[in-house]
């Protein structure tokens, strides 16, 4: 694996690590004639709320998460029991019947059953935020953080986004006062601990602090998105272009990999750099991911459009959309 390679592999773990599990969808409104909808809801079989609040709606998307999720980020035997006792859910059926019910009240509130998924994917998105800075924590503690003979991992970080942005690596070092043993040793020790975290708390450090230190196009867009992503809210600014544009540089770098071109030569042609290019996907990444699910069918009909075009100019050609430069 050359530098290229690793520098990639870091980046993408520190990325995709901060993309949250997708909420269910919502359970489609019953249908039923308005005006039978108030003698409904005094039907417990087919209208219940147990004891979920509407307008306390993080209780109710995390009893969600629980109920119908398990994993790092999902439930257990035991806090299912414990949200069942707490809200009065007598068995799985009353739970399906209550989802429903909150999830059909919640939909009136807001407008859509899309609008409420996409209030759950964020709250979601802030609730993994949120241990994610306890892992970092944890690992700070256990020594994981501690600079290596002297480079703070913040530090690494810098000095390889310098490295990747195009500085001489030799020069940069020579500035930095570290000789060519010395950086071997650092990096060795960095990836060690990056390769063992598997909780990704180097990983998020590491990413954060590489796309800081960013020279790129678009530095200033992907540092509003890291203050974005640690407040869980939207984007405070204009998006450097629209998701379509963003969507074809990337079917054309996949056609040009899979047919054994140079994605980096592709990535040229658009006027992008390795580094605007990765500052770009966690930008473009993190708008899409606080709109997806409130405007799906917008964004399925941007990917079945451009699909069937590069389809058709490349025929016969499967494209991997996982680009590895």
């Amino acid at each position: 694996m050359g530098l290229m390679d690793s520098l990639k592999k870091k980046i993408g773990a520190a990325t995709t690590q901060n993309a949250a599990p997708p909420p269910p969808p919502p359970a489609p409104e019953p249908e039923v004639e308005e005006e039978q909808e108030e003698e409904q809801e005094d039907d417990s079989s087919q209208f219940d709320l147990a004891g979920f609040d509407p307008d306390d709606e993080e209780a109710f998307f995390n009893a969600v998460l629980h109920m119908e999720s398990e994993g790092m980020y999902g439930g257990t035997d035991e806090s299912r029991a414990e949200i069942c006792a707490r809200y009065g859910i007598r068995d799985r059926s009353h739970w399906q019947t209550v989802k429903e019910s909150v999830y059909g009240v919640l939909a009136r509130k807001y407008g859509s059953f899309e609008e409420v998924g996409q209030r759950e994917m964020n709250w979601r998105t802030g609730q993994m935020q949120q241990h994610m800075q306890g892992q970092v924590a944890k690992a700070a503690a256990s020594g994981e953080l501690a600079p290596v003979e002297g480079v703070s991992l913040e530090k690494w970080a810098a000095i390889n986004a310098a490295i990747v942005g195009g500085a001489n690596h030799e020069d940069l070092l020579r500035g930095q006062g570290i000789d060519q043993a010395r950086w071997d040793r650092i990096n060795a020790e960095w990836n060690a601990r990056m390769a063992r975290d598997t909780t990704f708390a180097v990983a998020k450090v590491y990413g954060e602090a590489f796309q800081a230190a960013s020279k790129g196009k678009f530095a200033s867009h992907v540092r509003e998105a890291a203050a974005a992503r640690a407040e869980n809210r939207d984007l405070n600014c204009e998006l450097p272009m629209s998701y379509e544009q963003y969507y074809e540089i990337m079917l054309q770098q996949a056609y040009a990999a899979k047919q054994g071109k140079d994605p980096v030569a592709a990535l040229r042609e658009a006027g992008l750099s390795v580094v605007d290019w990765t500052d770009l996907g966690t930008v473009m990444g993190y708008a899409f991911h606080r709109d997806a699910v409130r405007n799906w069918s917008k964004y399925e009909e941007i990917h079945k459009r451009l699909d069937a075009k590069y389809e058709a100019m490349n025929p016969g050609v499967k494209p991997d959309l996982d680009i590895k430069f």
